[in-house]
C-alpha cells in the first residue's frame, strides 16, 4: 500500500511538471537538467536545435515538454530508429529530422550496432561498457552517410534570419569529430551539450579533460554537469552530459583536435 502511494504521488507531480525525491537516497542529477537547458536557452535566446545522435527523440520530446517552441533539427544515422523518429516527428511542423551522421568529413562509414540502440558508434567497445552496461554488444554493422555541419547548416538553419543554435550532441565518442566538422558554422552556435567521458566505453574515445580544454579554446564553458552512468562497483562517473554556454567577446579562434 505504501509504494503504491508512493507511485500516485510521484506520477501525479510529473504530470504538472514536478518531481518528488527522497534525499535519503542517492538521486541522479538527470532529473535536473530540462530545467537547467530550459534556463539556459532563455539565456542564450536559442531559437534553433541541432539535435545530433537523436536515436527515437527522446531529447526533442523533452524539449517541447519545457516550452521550447523553436525550430528542432533531429540528426540520426541508423534505419530502424530513423523510422520511429521520423514517424513522432511528423506531427510537428518544426521539428525536422536527418537521416545521417555527422562528422569531420563527408563520407560513408560503418557505424557499429549495439544490443541496445542507444550505444550506436563509429567506435568500438572497451572492456568497461560490457562490465557497466546491459546489451552492450555489437550485433551488426550499417553503412550510413557521414557529413559535416559545415556542409549542411545553411539547409538545417534555412529561413532563420538570425540562427542562434543549440547544438546537442551525443554520438558515443564521437562529439569532438562532429565539431571539428562544425568550425564554420561556429558563429551561429550559442552553446553546446557534450557527452564526455571519465571511464571510457570505447577505444580511442576523447578524456574529459581534453573535451573540456577543446571546448574552452573554442570559447565555451561549462554551466551544468550531469552525471549520466555510474561504474557497477565503485560509482565512480563513466560519463556524463556538459552543457556549455559562450563567454561573450572571448576573441578565441577555432582549434582543430586530432
Amino acid at each position: 500500500m505504501k509504494a503504491l502511494l508512493k507511485s500516485i504521488i510521484r506520477t501525479a507531480a510529473r504530470k504538472t511538471g514536478y518531481i518528488v525525491l527522497d534525499l535519503r537516497k542517492d538521486q541522479p542529477t538527470f532529473h535536473f537538467q530540462p530545467g537547467h537547458l530550459r534556463k539556459v536557452f532563455a539565456r542564450s535566446q536559442v531559437n534553433c536545435v541541432i539535435d545530433v545522435g537523436a536515436n527515437v527523440g527522446h531529447f526533442a520530446l523533452m524539449l517541447r515538454d519545457i516550452g521550447f517552441t523553436g525550430r528542432i533539427v533531429s540528426v540520426e544515422p541508423t534505419a530502424a530508429s530513423y523510422a520511429v523518429l521520423s514517424d513522432k516527428a511528423s506531427r510537428d511542423d518544426t521539428w525536422k529530422t536527418l537521416n545521417v551522421a555527422l562528422g569531420d568529413r563527408d563520407e560513408e562509414k560503418l557505424l557499429n550496432i549495439f544490443g541496445a540502440g542507444d550505444l550506436n558508434s563509429f567506435l568500438s567497445p572497451t572492456t568497461n561498457m560490457s562490465a557497466n552496461l546491459l546489451n552492450s554488444e555489437i550485433t551488426q554493422t550499417e553503412a550510413v552517410v557521414v557529413k559535416k555541419l559545415d556542409t549542411i547548416f545553411d539547409e538545417i538553419s534555412d529561413g532563420i534570419p538570425d540562427p542562434r543554435v543549440f547544438l546537442k550532441l551525443d554520438t558515443q565518442g564521437y562529439d569532438l569529430k562532429v565539431m571539428n566538422g562544425a568550425l564554420q558554422s561556429l558563429p551561429s552556435i550559442v552553446a553546446i551539450q557534450s557527452e564526455m567521458s571519465v571511464i571510457p566505453l570505447y577505444e580511442g574515445m576523447t578524456d574529459y579533460l581534453e573535451a573540456l580544454a577543446f571546448y574552452r579554446k573554442l570559447g565555451f564553458e561549462p554551466t551544468g554537469v550531469f552525471p549520466l552512468e555510474l561504474e557497477r562497483n565503485t560509482g565512480h562517473v563513466l560519463e556524463f552530459d556538459v552543457v556549455l554556454t559562450r563567454r561573450e567577446a572571448q576573441g578565441v579562434a577555432p582549434t582543430s583536435v586530432n
